[in-house]
């Protein structure tokens, strides 16, 4: 028998007095697949500021949901599920329709979407694509490096521009702030993910950035799965 240690109740005591309030729940449903600022929250939600941010600081103390500035615009804040997004607490609903094809983007297309777009080809099989706004040069060597290591092929990708796709996606998700800000024109579906620039950093940046993208990868293909 596996004890429980002290910590761990309260823990789980914390969760669910935080998810014992409706709005909490609803707040926790509309972050499943897609970060979101406090304001589309409030919108999508029909909340006033001040209440909103009462809900998100429950949450957030309960670690059901983080708030982070944007990378792009510091006056923005996103909020994202937290460390028990993988709970059963969080099961995606599923999707209005099948996902066929997928488009990631970021900035530079030299990590985030390269590594999302990957993935998700290696978790549902389904076909692919990643751009960016601004592409690099090549795919960055520590994404490369980081993907081998978990069973993921980059060696002959190539970054390519959002201008340069010619296959309209069903769902466009965006993994970084940059991109997600300039307004993408996409005519489908939209997503965003607020996942920080690992370039420039450390290599175990580089796997935090894949790790967080896995969970959210396979988050998102359970929906289509349920579709």
């Amino acid at each position: 028998m596996i004890e429980r240690t002290l910590d761990d109740v309260e823990d789980r005591a914390a969760i669910h007095r935080a998810l014992g309030d409706p709005t909490r729940l609803r707040i926790v449903d509309a972050l499943q697949l897609s970060d979101r600022s406090p304001t589309q929250l409030g919108q999508l939600l029909e909340l006033p500021t001040n209440l909103l941010a009462f809900h998100l600081g429950v949450l957030e103390e309960a670690g059901l949901v983080v708030r982070t500035p944007s990378q792009g615009d510091a006056r923005r804040r996103y909020v994202a599920l937290g460390r028990h997004s993988s709970s059963s607490l969080d099961e995606p609903r599923p999707l209005a329709g099948p996902l066929e094809r997928v488009l990631f983007v970021c900035t530079a297309n030299s990590a985030r979407s390269q590594l999302a777009a990957a993935l998700w080809h290696a978790r549902t099989g389904q076909p692919a694509l990643s751009a960016g706004t601004e592409p690099a040069t090549h795919v960055h060597p520590l994404a490369i490096e980081v993907a081998r290591e978990r069973g993921i092929d980059l060696d002959d990708a190539t970054p390519t521009g959002y201008d340069a796709i010619a296959t309209t996606p069903d769902l466009v998700v965006s993994v970084c702030d940059r991109a997600h800000e300039s307004q993408v024109d996409a005519a489908v579906p939209r997503l965003h993910w607020s996942i920080p620039d690992p370039v420039g950093g450390p290599r175990r940046a580089f796997a935090r950035t894949y790790d967080d993208l896995a969970v959210r990868v396979d988050r998102l293909a359970r929906a289509a799965c349920a579709a």
